[in-house]
């Protein structure tokens, strides 16, 4: 395929996915309208669930839209650039975001959404939740890595890293004929 024409499809690419990103914004926004004022919705259902049902809305992603929208749009009144630099986000992550940015943080928790990837955006949010430790005492294995088989793909490079780390001597002992023990991890 010409470089030219594989340029203009991955702009075009971008666009859509900022555009879906916006449309999510929007919708957020308006099924909060909703929910918030019974009379849009009181006519057509007796309740918001039952609304979205007969919207064909399902309601978990709405919810999450709405947490989303709720928060970014109407509590913290981001501009329309703002939100559209941030439409190609992860909406799960803005969702994490949602549950931890304050006025006071905005600015920090804003510049994680955009400079970081969905792994490492996950765990520095995540911080912001975790008390900081209260003894100077580290394991030498980290939390997010003992629970590493049931959260591998959501970890960040480096606590793969070290993961790998771990169980490497475990494989050479185990290539060489030998025992290993669940304690090698």
């Amino acid at each position: 395929m010409d470089k030219q024409i594989g340029e203009v499809l991955y702009r075009r690419l971008k666009a859509v996915q900022r555009d879906f990103g916006l449309a999510r914004f929007e919708l957020g926004t308006l099924l909060e309208v909703f929910r918030s004022n019974e009379d849009l919705w009181k006519g057509k259902s007796s309740s918001f669930n039952g609304f979205l049902e007969e919207e064909r809305i399902q309601a978990n992603g709405a919810y999450q839209f709405m947490r989303v929208a709720k928060k970014f749009v109407l509590e913290l009144g981001l501009t329309d650039a703002e939100l559209s630099e941030f439409a190609c986000v992860n909406f799960r992550i803005l969702d994490m975001a949602s549950k931890i940015i304050t006025p006071q943080n905005k600015d920090e928790v804003l510049a994680l959404l955009v400079v970081l990837g969905e792994r490492d955006a996950r765990v520095a949010l995540s911080e912001f939740l975790e008390p900081e430790p209260s003894t100077p005492e580290k394991t030498p294995v980290s939390a997010p890595v003992k629970s590493l088989v049931r959260r591998y793909r959501e970890l960040p490079d480096d606590y793969r890293i070290e993961f790998l780390s771990q169980v490497t001597p475990a494989r050479r002992l185990e290539n060489r004929g030998g025992q290993s023990s669940p304690n090698n991890y």
